[in-house]
């Protein structure tokens, strides 16, 4: 057994592996670098299946590249949940490609291709590709995230993609007790160098920005990522019985919709309902406009300020001492998020203005936190680890080899590791 390093080592973005046995090439994730639109490396090899572990573009973005030949018919393994989410976040990437500027590296009829050759799968399911046997395990990310284990001969490989296992208000966390005797882990090492803030914490600071902004009436603006992160920030605000209007503007209503389709994936359903039913939807520039006139929240994609209706509020109310822009998720490299929190500036190819909304950053992150991916690693204690999708992926392995006595390592794109 091979695992060819397309994308995703020593990187955040574009997470991309071949599994090459002697009979089948199976494909985990295919996603793009989300600030550039890099691609995986490219793929000599015929490939048999493709297992797509949850619906966010560095994890599915490129995907339907490689149906852009009408030859490739290969089936598309997921859930429900996340093949939805992922039709979705296709037809956005090239709409903000289309208004960036950028190359579009996929159309609708490659879209199309793509929806022909999906499976979908469920928790608990086990199937098979060839000689290979899947586990389908719960990730604990997003609604629908999966963590597929690979059964080979005598070799059991647990594929984490992005995971958590700590509850929060949408979803319970990864399950460590339902992985058995694995022998290779492949794991995210996101935050494998710091550890997240307690939630309770975070909630209750973000919750006090939001009412003080509204108290001194102003607009409290919340961008976010459609999948999953909307959810949990309406659930958060719903927690407080506000007395404020919430509006909900962009991909997050359809994003929101599609996971209350599948409400088994959630922690508490009723309470996501409860918190849409009070939710004011705006749709059009004219009830956006008249939605700011007043102290109110707004949640809004996008999460980086790169598309969505953030840039319709932002060319409103940037110089609106009194109200808030109010991040909830990490801010990528080289987006206009990010140059937000390091200048005070937004700033696009046709926008360059200073915000003078105060700003402030919460950590919602998703990704499993230090202490967390320490113990689950102890608690399986694999053979081999095999760290990624990390900015300080060497010197976590390292780590994991003097601490727990195994052996780790942290290859580059391009590697081939054999098994």
């Amino acid at each position: 057994m091979k695992f060819y390093c397309l994308g995703g080592f020593r990187e955040v973005g574009r997470n991309a592996i071949l599994l090459e046995t002697s009979k089948e090439n199976v494909l985990l994730d295919y996603g793009i670098k989300v600030e550039t639109n890099e691609l995986p490396l490219s793929i000599n090899k015929k490939i048999d299946a493709l297992i797509l572990c949850h619906p966010h573009l560095d994890h599915c973005g490129a995907i339907p590249t490689l149906y852009k030949k009408k030859l490739y018919k290969f089936p598309l393994y997921s859930t429900a949940a996340s093949l939805d989410q992922s039709h979705l976040l296709w037809k956005d990437s090239m709409k903000v490609a289309k208004l960036k500027g950028k190359k579009q590296v996929f159309n609708d009829s490659d879209i199309q291709r793509t929806k022909q050759n999906e499976n979908r799968i469920t928790f608990g399911q086990r199937f098979e590709i060839g000689n290979l046997n899947i586990e389908v395990h719960f990730a604990g990310h997003v609604p629908g995230s999966l963590m597929p284990v690979i059964e080979y001969k005598d070799k059991r490989i647990l594929y984490t993609s992005d995971f958590n296992t700590l509850d929060t208000r949408l979803l319970k966390g990864a399950n460590i007790k339902e992985f058995k005797d694995i022998d290779i882990l492949i794991t995210e090492s996101t935050y494998a160098d710091r550890e997240h803030p307690k939630r309770e914490e975070v909630e209750k600071e973000f919750i006090k920005s939001v009412e003080e902004t509204i108290e001194n009436g102003g607009v409290a603006l919340i961008p976010v990522f459609a999948v999953g992160r909307a959810a949990e920030i309406m659930l958060v605000l719903n927690s407080s019985n506000p007395d404020y209007p919430i509006y909900l503007d962009g991909m997050a209503r359809e994003a929101t919709e599609i996971a209350l389709r599948y409400p088994e994936l959630l922690k508490d359903p009723e309470a996501l309902r409860n918190a849409m039913d009070k939710i004011i939807p705006l749709y059009t520039d004219d009830e956006r406009k008249e939605a700011i006139k007043s102290p109110c929240a707004i949640i809004t994609t996008g999460g980086c300020l790169e598309g969505g209706p953030i840039i319709f509020y932002l060319s409103q109310l940037h110089d609106i001492e009194n109200s808030s822009l109010l991040f909830t998720g990490y801010q990528i490299p080289n987006t206009a998020g990010r140059k937000v929190l390091e200048t005070g500036r937004f700033i696009t190819n046709e926008l360059n203005f200073k915000i003078k909304m105060k700003i402030k950053s919460f950590d919602f992150s998703a990704h499993i936190g230090r202490t967390q991916l320490l113990n689950f690693i102890k608690t399986l204690n694999p053979e081999k680890v095999i760290c990624m999708h990390g900015d300080n992926c060497e010197k976590f392995a390292n780590e994991i080899s003097e601490t727990f006595g195994v052996y780790a390592e942290a290859p580059e794109n391009g590697d081939v590791i054999k098994i």
